[in-house]
């Protein structure tokens, strides 16, 4: 598709008729459009999109009230009051059809009825206005060869593109622009369609819609665990090549240490190691005696007052023992028992005081001289017991002997140091050793690291092939539940085939479009061969840089202007590998790109983007210099300006604000 002619009639703020020549030649593949902010530059973005998709560029499915609302607030305000009824977007482009040129000429009005809007569509076909029903396969067919979502992927802001690297959306931006234009929305259309399709059946049996929802879920852990599995084996890659060069240069310094009569090597080995011993060890006894000072030294210093404490509670425990006779011990059922022994020995005749035998039974019972003052539950009493039984095997000695261990070997490493530190100084290898020392255990943080990443895997593994287990037990419930239906078994096959093709097709456009973009980024950047390769994850679609040591590059080491060069070769990129013939639309696109990188998209990335590139610009970003390098590929040039006395956008053709492209030339 390339545009030749656009039309604006009373639209925004272009009062009356307005043309743009948009025709392009393969040499001069670029419209420069100038025009500070306001002077109309997305009036002319809006309309591309409502002429080619009307309602639907809004999201709407049809010509609503909503839609018509936003049309209103399009209409230019002084052709409206002044009550025209001409209001017009038409647009002309020439595209491809069965290998033959085809030219179209689409045309959207608006008029007003019964202060109502009311709008009109046509079609010309290479001159011939189409039918209703023609002009209806006509809308259909754009709309499924290139939807509104892929036209939007056309239009570049420049903003937009700096906020997706920013907030680090490029993974995103990556997942749902790669749907688009490698088609891939189609297959994960047609996958819901036969997931849909297959919970129909399961819907007859509620086992086998619960064993699908269980297969799923198991699916996507499976999914999850082999993203994390990828990333894994690439930290594993990334820490086994460092430590290959870590190791040659160990090798090196240790062939120099030797060639020019390096001493000592092996005992200064010994030695650090004692001290590490040493270490270790004090570290080990620092921390019991700390263990200990932070929980028991405090009881242990008080340990006669809790004992005194052990003490009042047991006593306190008596008292409840007593309080619980007094209150159980009733003087009735006393009195009760005693006339029962009485007849039981036939001395019936015998009178007893209760009372004094009540209160000369407690007062047997009763504990002298306490004072309640814990009044402590059953498991307080147990904690404080307990508490007091451990302070009583505390052997304070063992705690000392720790403080003397610890200054007797703090005092045998410093001796051991101060060997080491006067055999490196006075060597004229400090440096070698200091070198091997660092990269030595630089390689042991990098087995750790790789055993702990294989770990990670083999666990990782384990749980796959477990889920895959289980995943394939539901697979065969679900086919018994069936079998009659060959439709199901069909149905698992296409959505597998289908899955399968989209990875794989995913993986391979991914890896095209990173290649590419690595091409692009080594002719744009400042710094030459600064990226050496570009990967892209096909299952999470994040973007990884290396260098020429395939070392790992953070992207936050890059500048903002990087930032934003780097998306544009990704978004390049894409449309490349995609095949899409479609114009680029670049609005305000170098605003924050300092002079050399605006030189270097100027001649060498803008030449690459087709057949056609709208650039949409303001004075701040383009200016004469760049201007210079822009017409030697610009076909046409305009300048918007705003009128203030007539309130209207005018188009100044073949003038760059003050630049004309005859003084430019000169």
């Amino acid at each position: 598709m390339q545009i030749t002619k656009l039309l604006l009639r009373n639209i925004g703020a272009y009062h009356g008729p307005h043309h743009f020549d948009f025709n392009t030649t393969p040499e001069k593949n670029v419209i420069l459009i100038g025009g500070k902010n306001g002077a109309g530059k997305t009036t002319i973005l809006e309309s591309l999109r409502i002429v080619l998709f009307g309602s639907l560029a809004y999201g709407f499915v049809n010509d609503n009230e909503p839609y018509f609302r936003k049309i209103h607030s399009l209409l230019n305000r002084s052709a409206v009051q002044s009550n025209s009824n001409e209001f017009q977007i038409k647009l002309e482009y020439t595209a491809t059809e069965e290998f033959e040129t085809v030219d179209y000429v689409l045309v959207r009005e608006w008029r007003f009825k019964n202060e109502k809007i009311r709008e009109s569509f046509s079609v010309l076909k290479n001159g011939q206005y189409l039918t209703t029903q023609k002009q209806s396969d006509f809308q259909n067919r754009l709309r499924e060869e290139m939807p509104p979502r892929l036209f939007e992927l056309c239009l570049f802001d420049g903003e937009d593109i700096s906020r997706i690297v920013s907030d680090e959306k490029i993974p995103e931006y990556l997942n749902d622009s790669g749907k688009i234009l490698f088609n891939l929305d189609l297959f994960m259309n047609l996958e819901k369609d036969l997931q849909a399709y297959r919970m129909q059946y399961a819907q007859k049996n509620a086992s086998a819609a619960k064993e699908i929802a269980e297969q799923e879920s198991l699916i996507n852990q499976i999914n999850e665990l082999q993203v994390f599995i990828e990333e894994k084996q690439s930290l594993i890659s990334l820490s086994e090549d460092e430590t290959l060069r870590l190791n040659d240069e160990i090798k090196q310094h240790k062939k120099d240490f030797d060639e020019h009569g390096g001493l000592l090597r092996d005992e200064r080995q010994q030695l650090l190691a004692k001290v590490n011993t040493i270490e270790n060890k004090r570290k080990a006894n620092t921390e019991q005696i700390r263990s200990f000072i932070t929980s028991l030294m405090p009881f242990y210093i008080t340990r006669d007052l809790l004992g005194r404490v052990v003490k009042q509670l047991d006593l306190e425990k008596e008292n409840e023992s007593f309080e619980y006779v007094a209150s159980a011990l009733d003087k009735k059922k006393l009195n009760d028992l005693i006339h029962e022994l009485q007849h039981t020995v036939g001395q019936t005749n015998v009178t007893y005081d209760i009372d004094h035998l009540h209160r000369g039974i407690l007062a047997i019972m009763q504990p002298e001289n306490i004072k309640l003052i814990h009044r402590a539950s059953f498991a307080q009493r147990s904690e404080i017991q307990n508490l007091f039984n451990q302070i009583q095997k505390i052997d304070a000695q063992e705690y000392i002997k720790l403080f003397d261990q610890n200054a007797t070997m703090l005092a045998e490493s410093q001796t051991l140091r101060k060997s080491i530190e006067n055999n490196d100084q006075s060597s004229e290898f400090k440096e070698i050793l200091e070198q091997i020392e660092t990269k030595t255990k630089r390689i042991e943080q990098l087995r750790l690291l790789i055993e702990q990443y294989n770990k990670e895997i083999q666990e990782a593994n384990e749980t796959i092939r477990l889920h895959t287990l289980s995943s394939n037990k539901i697979t065969d419930k679900i086919r018994e539940y069936h079998k009659a239906e060959n439709s199901f078994v069909m149905t698992e096959k296409l959505l597998l085939v289908s899955q399968r093709f989209r990875e794989r097709q995913w993986r391979k456009k991914l890896d095209d479009v990173a290649n590419e973009a690595t091409k692009m980024v080594n002719i744009l950047f400042r710094k030459k061969e600064y990226i050496d390769r570009i990967h892209i994850n096909h299952l999470t679609f994040e973007l990884n840089l290396y260098n020429r040591e395939q070392h790992h590059i953070t992207k936050e080491r890059l500048s903002a202007g990087e930032k934003e060069m780097l998306m544009l070769t990704i978004i390049w990129a894409m449309f490349k590998v995609s095949g899409w013939k479609l114009p680029f639309v670049f609005d305000t696109l170098m605003g924050r790109l300092d002079q050399d990188h605006k030189r270097a998209l100027i001649q060498h990335f803008i030449p690459r983007c087709g057949e056609q590139v709208l650039m949409f610009t303001t004075d701040s970003e383009v200016g004469a210099e760049q201007f210079a390098l822009l017409k030697d590929v610009a076909a046409k040039c305009y300048t918007l300006e705003f009128n203030q006395s007539t309130h209207s956008a005018e188009i100044v053709k073949g003038r760059y604000f003050t630049i004309s492209e005859e003084s430019s030339q000169s």
